[in-house]
Protein backbone atom coordinates (compact mmCIF):
# COMPACT_ATOMS: atom_id res chain seq x y z
CA UNK A 1 0.00 0.00 0.00
CA UNK A 2 1.25 3.95 -0.73
CA UNK A 3 1.54 6.19 1.64
CA UNK A 4 -1.11 8.94 0.08
CA UNK A 5 -1.01 10.28 3.12
CA UNK A 6 2.52 12.32 1.92
CA UNK A 7 0.71 14.33 -0.57
CA UNK A 8 -1.70 16.54 0.06
CA UNK A 9 -5.29 15.91 -1.74
CA UNK A 10 -6.70 19.52 -1.98
CA UNK A 11 -9.78 19.18 -4.78
CA UNK A 12 -10.44 21.75 -6.83
CA UNK A 13 -13.57 22.84 -5.76
CA UNK A 14 -12.34 23.59 -2.00
CA UNK A 15 -9.62 25.35 -3.45
CA UNK A 16 -11.61 27.56 -5.12
CA UNK A 17 -13.79 28.47 -2.01
CA UNK A 18 -10.50 29.30 -0.04
CA UNK A 19 -9.26 32.79 -0.23
CA UNK A 20 -5.43 31.67 1.27
CA UNK A 21 -3.84 28.75 2.27
CA UNK A 22 -4.56 27.02 5.01
CA UNK A 23 -2.68 26.50 8.08
CA UNK A 24 0.52 23.76 7.27
CA UNK A 25 1.18 20.72 8.82
CA UNK A 26 3.70 17.47 7.98
CA UNK A 27 3.60 13.66 9.36
CA UNK A 28 6.55 12.79 11.29
CA UNK A 29 7.76 9.46 11.96
CA UNK A 30 9.11 6.54 10.04
CA UNK A 31 6.76 6.69 6.46
CA UNK A 32 9.20 4.30 4.78
CA UNK A 33 7.53 1.63 6.79
CA UNK A 34 4.19 2.46 5.27
CA UNK A 35 5.04 2.02 1.25
CA UNK A 36 5.11 -1.53 1.88
CA UNK A 37 3.01 -2.58 4.76
CA UNK A 38 -0.37 -2.32 5.20
CA UNK A 39 -1.40 0.97 7.19
CA UNK A 40 -4.43 2.24 8.56
CA UNK A 41 -4.76 6.17 8.66
CA UNK A 42 -7.10 7.56 11.19
CA UNK A 43 -8.13 11.31 11.81
CA UNK A 44 -9.86 12.61 14.86
CA UNK A 45 -11.14 16.02 15.02
CA UNK A 46 -13.48 17.82 17.08
CA UNK A 47 -14.61 20.42 13.82
CA UNK A 48 -16.29 23.15 15.93
CA UNK A 49 -20.25 23.23 15.37
CA UNK A 50 -21.24 25.47 12.87
CA UNK A 51 -23.91 27.12 15.72
CA UNK A 52 -21.08 27.54 18.49
CA UNK A 53 -18.93 29.16 16.06
CA UNK A 54 -20.02 32.89 16.71
CA UNK A 55 -17.27 35.30 17.82
CA UNK A 56 -19.13 37.98 19.88
CA UNK A 57 -19.00 36.93 23.74
CA UNK A 58 -17.41 33.52 22.69
CA UNK A 59 -14.63 33.58 20.90
CA UNK A 60 -12.80 36.95 21.96
CA UNK A 61 -10.42 37.07 19.21
CA UNK A 62 -12.05 36.02 16.06
CA UNK A 63 -13.53 38.01 13.89
CA UNK A 64 -16.65 37.43 12.41
CA UNK A 65 -15.98 37.02 9.07
CA UNK A 66 -13.47 33.97 9.91
CA UNK A 67 -16.43 31.78 10.75
CA UNK A 68 -19.04 32.39 7.75
CA UNK A 69 -20.27 29.31 7.01
CA UNK A 70 -19.98 29.92 3.11
CA UNK A 71 -16.63 29.69 3.81
CA UNK A 72 -15.73 27.81 6.63
CA UNK A 73 -17.75 24.75 5.39
CA UNK A 74 -14.99 24.56 2.82
CA UNK A 75 -11.85 24.78 5.06
CA UNK A 76 -13.52 21.72 7.24
CA UNK A 77 -13.89 19.62 4.50
CA UNK A 78 -10.06 20.33 3.37
CA UNK A 79 -8.55 19.33 7.04
CA UNK A 80 -10.54 16.32 6.45
CA UNK A 81 -9.72 15.06 2.90
CA UNK A 82 -6.07 16.79 2.92
CA UNK A 83 -3.93 13.70 4.41
CA UNK A 84 -6.52 11.25 3.09
CA UNK A 85 -7.73 9.16 6.12
CA UNK A 86 -8.82 6.08 6.14
CA UNK A 87 -10.78 6.31 9.46
CA UNK A 88 -12.21 9.83 10.68
CA UNK A 89 -13.80 10.41 13.69
CA UNK A 90 -15.31 13.56 13.86
CA UNK A 91 -17.25 15.66 16.73
CA UNK A 92 -19.42 18.86 17.23
CA UNK A 93 -20.89 18.07 13.47
CA UNK A 94 -23.80 20.05 13.02
CA UNK A 95 -22.89 20.43 9.03
CA UNK A 96 -23.32 16.86 8.05
CA UNK A 97 -27.00 16.82 6.29
CA UNK A 98 -26.62 19.99 4.97
CA UNK A 99 -23.14 19.54 3.38
CA UNK A 100 -20.79 16.91 4.60
CA UNK A 101 -23.20 14.37 3.48
CA UNK A 102 -22.91 14.87 0.00
CA UNK A 103 -19.28 15.46 0.12
CA UNK A 104 -17.40 12.81 1.89
CA UNK A 105 -19.69 10.15 -0.46
CA UNK A 106 -18.14 11.79 -3.25
CA UNK A 107 -14.62 11.15 -2.39
CA UNK A 108 -15.71 7.54 -1.29
CA UNK A 109 -16.62 7.70 2.27
CA UNK A 110 -19.55 5.44 3.81
CA UNK A 111 -20.21 7.81 7.36
CA UNK A 112 -22.68 6.72 10.00
CA UNK A 113 -23.66 10.05 11.73
CA UNK A 114 -25.32 10.23 15.51
CA UNK A 115 -27.30 13.28 16.60
CA UNK A 116 -26.36 14.67 19.98
CA UNK A 117 -29.43 14.32 22.32
CA UNK A 118 -30.15 17.80 23.88
CA UNK A 119 -27.74 19.45 21.60
CA UNK A 120 -26.35 22.66 22.90
CA UNK A 121 -26.62 23.91 18.96
CA UNK A 122 -31.07 23.89 19.52
CA UNK A 123 -30.21 27.09 21.99
CA UNK A 124 -29.02 28.53 18.54
CA UNK A 125 -32.24 28.36 16.54
CA UNK A 126 -33.09 31.95 16.38
CA UNK A 127 -29.69 32.28 14.47
CA UNK A 128 -31.17 31.94 10.72
CA UNK A 129 -27.06 32.37 9.34
CA UNK A 130 -25.46 29.43 11.47
CA UNK A 131 -28.07 27.23 12.92
CA UNK A 132 -27.79 23.72 10.54
CA UNK A 133 -29.27 21.64 13.11
CA UNK A 134 -28.41 19.44 16.18
CA UNK A 135 -24.64 18.36 16.25
CA UNK A 136 -23.64 14.46 16.94
CA UNK A 137 -20.75 12.31 16.32
CA UNK A 138 -19.94 11.13 12.59
CA UNK A 139 -17.64 8.59 11.67
CA UNK A 140 -16.82 7.34 8.39
CA UNK A 141 -14.23 4.83 6.39
CA UNK A 142 -13.44 4.42 2.91
CA UNK A 143 -14.78 2.12 1.08
CA UNK A 144 -12.24 0.78 -0.59
CA UNK A 145 -10.47 -0.05 2.25
CA UNK A 146 -13.12 -1.06 4.38
CA UNK A 147 -16.61 -2.75 4.18
CA UNK A 148 -18.97 -2.71 6.96
CA UNK A 149 -20.38 -5.31 9.21
CA UNK A 150 -22.55 -3.39 12.08
CA UNK A 151 -22.70 -0.27 13.19
CA UNK A 152 -23.98 1.32 16.75
CA UNK A 153 -24.55 3.67 18.78
CA UNK A 154 -24.66 3.17 23.15
CA UNK A 155 -25.47 5.66 25.94
CA UNK A 156 -22.76 7.52 28.06
CA UNK A 157 -23.62 7.75 31.61
CA UNK A 158 -26.29 10.70 32.50
CA UNK A 159 -25.14 12.70 35.45
CA UNK A 160 -28.47 14.65 35.06
CA UNK A 161 -27.00 18.01 33.60
CA UNK A 162 -28.24 19.13 30.52
CA UNK A 163 -26.67 17.47 27.62
CA UNK A 164 -26.11 13.91 26.98
CA UNK A 165 -23.25 12.38 25.41
CA UNK A 166 -22.61 8.69 23.50
CA UNK A 167 -19.96 7.15 21.78
CA UNK A 168 -20.67 5.21 18.32
CA UNK A 169 -19.23 1.83 17.52
CA UNK A 170 -18.41 0.79 13.69
CA UNK A 171 -17.34 -3.07 13.12
CA UNK A 172 -15.56 -2.86 9.98
CA UNK A 173 -13.63 -5.48 7.42
CA UNK A 174 -10.20 -4.32 6.83
CA UNK A 175 -10.29 -5.71 3.51
CA UNK A 176 -6.27 -5.73 2.55
CA UNK A 177 -6.17 -8.97 5.67
CA UNK A 178 -9.97 -9.45 5.76
CA UNK A 179 -9.52 -8.92 9.51
CA UNK A 180 -11.80 -6.81 11.68
CA UNK A 181 -11.60 -3.56 12.72
CA UNK A 182 -13.48 -2.02 15.27
CA UNK A 183 -13.43 1.90 15.64
CA UNK A 184 -15.33 4.18 18.29
CA UNK A 185 -15.79 7.63 17.97
CA UNK A 186 -16.65 9.48 21.75
CA UNK A 187 -17.02 13.21 23.05
CA UNK A 188 -17.49 13.24 26.71
CA UNK A 189 -18.64 15.63 28.87
CA UNK A 190 -16.87 18.93 28.97
CA UNK A 191 -15.64 21.66 31.61
CA UNK A 192 -13.12 21.02 34.46
CA UNK A 193 -15.86 20.61 37.13
CA UNK A 194 -16.99 17.27 35.50
CA UNK A 195 -13.82 14.99 36.14
CA UNK A 196 -15.97 12.35 38.07
CA UNK A 197 -18.63 12.45 34.76
CA UNK A 198 -15.93 11.86 32.67
CA UNK A 199 -14.17 9.01 34.84
CA UNK A 200 -17.54 7.50 34.48
CA UNK A 201 -17.81 7.59 30.61
CA UNK A 202 -14.31 5.89 30.27
CA UNK A 203 -15.27 3.42 32.62
CA UNK A 204 -18.60 2.55 30.59
CA UNK A 205 -16.44 2.64 27.54
CA UNK A 206 -14.16 0.32 28.76
CA UNK A 207 -16.75 -2.29 30.32
CA UNK A 208 -18.44 -2.09 26.51
CA UNK A 209 -15.55 -3.13 24.72
CA UNK A 210 -14.48 -5.89 27.40
CA UNK A 211 -17.60 -7.18 26.95
CA UNK A 212 -18.79 -7.19 23.46
CA UNK A 213 -14.98 -7.54 22.09
CA UNK A 214 -12.96 -8.91 24.39
CA UNK A 215 -11.09 -10.92 21.67
CA UNK A 216 -10.43 -8.08 19.63
CA UNK A 217 -7.39 -6.53 18.55
CA UNK A 218 -7.80 -4.25 16.22
CA UNK A 219 -9.22 -1.41 18.05
CA UNK A 220 -9.06 2.38 18.32
CA UNK A 221 -10.81 4.74 20.17
CA UNK A 222 -10.97 8.83 19.21
CA UNK A 223 -12.45 11.10 20.59
CA UNK A 224 -12.41 14.75 22.16
CA UNK A 225 -12.49 13.35 25.79
CA UNK A 226 -12.16 16.59 27.27
CA UNK A 227 -10.11 15.60 30.23
CA UNK A 228 -5.90 16.12 30.38
CA UNK A 229 -3.67 13.41 30.79
CA UNK A 230 -3.54 13.85 34.38
CA UNK A 231 -7.28 13.16 35.02
CA UNK A 232 -8.55 10.48 35.93
CA UNK A 233 -10.84 9.71 32.62
CA UNK A 234 -7.12 9.05 30.83
CA UNK A 235 -6.16 6.57 33.49
CA UNK A 236 -9.14 4.39 33.08
CA UNK A 237 -8.50 4.40 29.38
CA UNK A 238 -4.62 3.53 29.70
CA UNK A 239 -4.57 0.92 32.67
CA UNK A 240 -7.55 -0.89 30.63
CA UNK A 241 -4.56 -1.83 28.04
CA UNK A 242 -5.09 0.91 25.83
CA UNK A 243 -2.71 3.37 24.14
CA UNK A 244 -2.32 6.84 23.29
CA UNK A 245 -0.66 7.20 19.80
CA UNK A 246 0.81 10.47 20.05
CA UNK A 247 2.38 9.58 23.60
CA UNK A 248 4.06 6.38 22.03
CA UNK A 249 5.24 8.32 18.95
CA UNK A 250 5.94 11.45 21.03
CA UNK A 251 8.52 9.39 23.52
CA UNK A 252 5.89 9.39 26.27
CA UNK A 253 3.98 12.34 25.63
CA UNK A 254 1.17 13.93 24.48
CA UNK A 255 0.87 17.10 22.64
CA UNK A 256 1.38 20.35 24.25
CA UNK A 257 -2.06 21.56 23.12
CA UNK A 258 -5.04 19.99 21.36
CA UNK A 259 -7.12 23.23 21.55
CA UNK A 260 -6.56 26.94 22.27
CA UNK A 261 -8.43 29.96 22.34
CA UNK A 262 -9.22 32.73 24.21
CA UNK A 263 -13.32 33.13 26.09
CA UNK A 264 -15.13 35.18 27.95
CA UNK A 265 -16.10 34.21 31.10
CA UNK A 266 -17.08 35.36 34.01
CA UNK A 267 -17.21 39.33 34.08
CA UNK A 268 -16.65 39.50 30.96
CA UNK A 269 -12.97 38.86 31.21
CA UNK A 270 -11.17 37.45 28.36
CA UNK A 271 -9.53 33.37 29.50
CA UNK A 272 -6.72 31.99 27.52
CA UNK A 273 -7.85 28.11 27.47
CA UNK A 274 -5.18 26.03 26.25
CA UNK A 275 -5.53 22.21 26.64
CA UNK A 276 -4.86 18.54 25.70
CA UNK A 277 -8.09 16.86 25.45
CA UNK A 278 -8.42 14.91 22.16
CA UNK A 279 -6.99 11.43 21.64
CA UNK A 280 -6.79 8.70 19.26
CA UNK A 281 -6.10 5.41 21.39
CA UNK A 282 -5.64 2.09 20.49
CA UNK A 283 -5.30 -1.45 21.58
CA UNK A 284 -1.16 -2.46 20.98
CA UNK A 285 -1.10 -5.94 20.08
CA UNK A 286 -1.31 -5.56 16.00
CA UNK A 287 -1.75 -2.06 15.76
CA UNK A 288 1.62 0.05 15.76
CA UNK A 289 1.69 3.51 14.94
CA UNK A 290 4.56 4.60 12.54
CA UNK A 291 3.68 8.39 11.71
CA UNK A 292 1.66 11.10 13.21
CA UNK A 293 0.45 14.75 11.97
CA UNK A 294 2.59 17.09 13.80
CA UNK A 295 1.37 20.10 15.78
CA UNK A 296 2.09 23.64 15.19
CA UNK A 297 3.61 26.11 17.84
CA UNK A 298 1.29 28.61 18.81
CA UNK A 299 3.28 31.48 17.25
CA UNK A 300 2.49 29.45 13.90
CA UNK A 301 -0.88 29.74 14.36
CA UNK A 302 -1.08 33.60 15.66
CA UNK A 303 -1.93 35.75 18.85
CA UNK A 304 -5.27 35.38 18.35
CA UNK A 305 -5.60 31.63 19.22
CA UNK A 306 -8.31 29.30 17.18
CA UNK A 307 -10.29 29.37 15.03
CA UNK A 308 -8.46 31.76 12.78
CA UNK A 309 -8.46 32.69 9.21
CA UNK A 310 -6.59 29.56 8.55
CA UNK A 311 -7.94 26.88 10.15
CA UNK A 312 -11.89 26.22 10.81
CA UNK A 313 -12.13 25.00 14.56
CA UNK A 314 -11.18 25.45 17.85
CA UNK A 315 -9.22 21.89 18.09
CA UNK A 316 -6.93 21.04 16.43
CA UNK A 317 -6.99 17.52 14.47
CA UNK A 318 -5.17 14.67 15.12
CA UNK A 319 -3.74 12.36 12.10
CA UNK A 320 -1.57 8.88 13.26
CA UNK A 321 -0.92 6.33 10.75
CA UNK A 322 -0.89 2.45 12.11
CA UNK A 323 1.02 -0.09 10.80
CA UNK A 324 -1.27 -3.16 10.80
CA UNK A 325 0.40 -6.81 11.77
CA UNK A 326 -0.88 -9.81 9.86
Amino acid sequence: MSASFMTEFIPDEVRHNIDQPSLQRKFVGNLCESSDRYVINVLQWNILAQALSYSEGNFNRVKSEMVQYETRRWRILEQILIHQPDLCSLQEVDIYNCFLKEQLRKYGYECFFTEKPNSRCLSFQHDQKNFKGPDGLLLCFKTSTFKEISRNTSDLPNDGRYGRQVFSILELEYLPLSSRVVFIGTHFKAKKQFAASRTNQAATIVTYVNNKYPTSTNLIIAGDFNGQPDEPCYDVLIKSGLQSAYRTLMNNHEPAFTTWKFKSREENKEKEESATIDYIFYQPENLIPIAYLAFPEKRTIGPNGLPSATYPSDHLALQVVFRVEK
